[in-house]
């Protein structure tokens, strides 16, 4: 991090805010697979390709990281982060294909101040592919930012 960090009192700057592309790849999607979740409709395209989903699906988890990426790159990586808290309402309601172009959108949903050191900003994380075409991850982050 170059630039002062974006403490607390500044964190509603990426309220509302998108960032990114990053592009799923077959070759990733089925490497993260066999590595870590190693279900056939993740790591067989063949197989894939006459399933319900018609073709070869990026794991839940692997969209959760691709998501990550893209929202530490766009928003945390300037922000004074102390880690986070947790997830709630984790949901993936679309699945990832090779090819697809993901974006990620950031939305606050509030701030807990209590804390003398830092808050927990619960955190609205929506992952959209092919130019928001289909909504493919949506959760609540609870990240703790420092008060500076």
């Amino acid at each position: 991090m170059d630039a002062m960090p974006v403490y607390l009192d500044e964190v509603d700057r990426w309220d509302e805010e998108s960032h990114g592309t990053y592009e799923a790849t077959e070759a990733e999607m089925v490497a993260f697979a066999e590595r870590y979740d190693p279900q056939w409709f993740h790591t067989d395209p063949e197989r894939a390709a006459d399933s319900i989903h018609g073709d070869l699906i990026a794991s839940g988890w692997h969209t959760a990281s691709m998501s990550m990426r893209l929202f530490v790159d766009g928003f945390l990586s300037e922000t004074a982060t102390l880690g986070a808290k947790g997830l709630d309402r984790l949901r993936w309601p679309r699945p990832v294909v090779p090819g697809d172009e993901l974006t990620v959108h950031s939305t606050i949903h509030g701030v807990d101040e209590e804390r003398e050191e830092y808050g927990v900003v619960r955190w609205g994380v929506e992952t959209t592919a092919n130019d928001g075409e289909k909504t493919v991850l949506a959760l609540e982050a609870l990240v703790m930012v420092d008060k500076g």
